[in-house]
């Protein structure tokens, strides 16, 4: 009896911390400045099969922020894709692996980026 209660508190509890490990999420420090200042920066996932989700607005620059990641996302298989836009300037992005963006997320860690935009002849 008391080996069957042990066996049943055991299982619920291995349950309880593997629910728990995936619904974890990981705390992403983000720097963006961009010359010259004042672009957009925009933030989308890109899955498995190439699957993308929407752009996400992060701000305008110079942008320091924090995004919550699923850690399910930080693997491999998944990237992040950062944009940032300014009228009369191209369009620069940079793509991060979800694995780089987990790494990032540990002790002072934090993504950061300096795009130079190119201004486009009008």
């Amino acid at each position: 009896m008391l080996s069957s209660n042990l066996t049943k508190i055991v299982v619920a509890g291995a349950c309880v911390a593997l629910l728990s490990a995936c619904s974890s999420t990981r705390t992403v420090p983000f720097t963006v400045q961009s010359d010259p200042l004042g672009a957009q920066v925009m933030l989308k996932r890109k899955g498995e099969g190439n699957v993308q989700t929407d752009w996400v607005w992060l701000g305008n620059t110079p942008l320091t922020t924090q995004r919550q990641f699923s850690s399910k996302y930080l693997d491999n298989e998944h990237s992040f894709v950062i944009q940032v836009m300014k009228d009369g300037y191209s369009t620069q992005k940079k793509e991060w692996s979800g694995k780089q963006i987990k790494n990032a997320s540990k002790g002072d860690n934090r993504i950061f980026w300096s795009p130079k935009l190119i201004e486009v002849n009008q």
